[in-house]
């Protein structure tokens, strides 16, 4: 599916979703992200332009956006096949403001800012061939970036200590000791919610396999 791609719904099924998703079915609103992630992946890259490619990751702001949609989804109403969509890019677009003040506020060296963006996208591909070994073969390498949106939706999804400890651990690569002296538990707590976390990932990741496994 290309960036500029209309999510393969019909206008009726996307409405029953976008008021599911509205009403609070978190399995719906998993749906809509997906369907819909080529086109707001293709929203957030063209927001960071080449001015801040080498310093913002567009999956990292997609990452942010997707909890503030889950957090925020009963505010949204269905105004058309579009609405979802322009929706969402608004919480993108300010999420993407936020990492822009970011960066003027703190002046990098140009290897760290080099080292900054891409380095998302390569943590978020491990994390994704951990829980799904099957992406590592050629012909599911080609849903990446379906399964990467997948990806980003079911973190989105978790509970919070859930979330933190995936972010932490196998996407920022943080020792478990820092981990757990920021959450103020001990090493084998963090360990084992760190696994629990990751359980419940490779399920969530399990149904959506079966959406983008079956998208040329």
């Amino acid at each position: 599916m290309s960036s500029e791609s209309q999510p393969p719904l019909n206008q009726t099924s996307l409405e029953t979703l976008c008021n599911q998703a509205a009403g609070g079915d978190a399995a719906a609103l998993e749906q809509l992200l997906w369907t819909h992630h080529a086109r707001l992946l293709g929203f957030a890259r063209r927001k960071i332009g080449v001015d801040w490619q080498r310093k913002i990751d567009p999956e990292d702001i997609l990452q942010e956006a997707y909890v503030d949609i889950f957090n925020t989804i009963g505010k949204f109403g269905y105004r058309g096949e579009d609405s979802f969509y322009h929706w969402a890019t608004r919480i993108i677009d300010h999420r993407f403001i936020d990492h822009v003040r970011h960066w003027r506020r703190k002046k990098r060296d140009a290897s760290r800012e080099v080292h900054a963006a891409g380095s998302a996208s390569t943590s978020h591909q491990s994390l994704l061939e951990r829980c799904l070994p099957e992406m590592k073969t050629p012909s599911m390498a080609l849903r990446r970036e379906d399964a990467i949106g997948a990806l980003l939706a079911c973190i989105a999804r978790l509970p919070d200590d859930y979330r933190v400890v995936i972010q932490r651990i196998y996407l920022q690569q943080q020792p478990l000791s820092a981990v757990a002296a920021e959450l103020n538990r001990s090493e084998d707590a963090i360990r084992r919610l760190s696994g629990r976390a990751l359980e419940r990932l490779t399920r969530c990741l399990g149904r959506a396999s079966r959406y983008f496994s079956s998208h040329g």
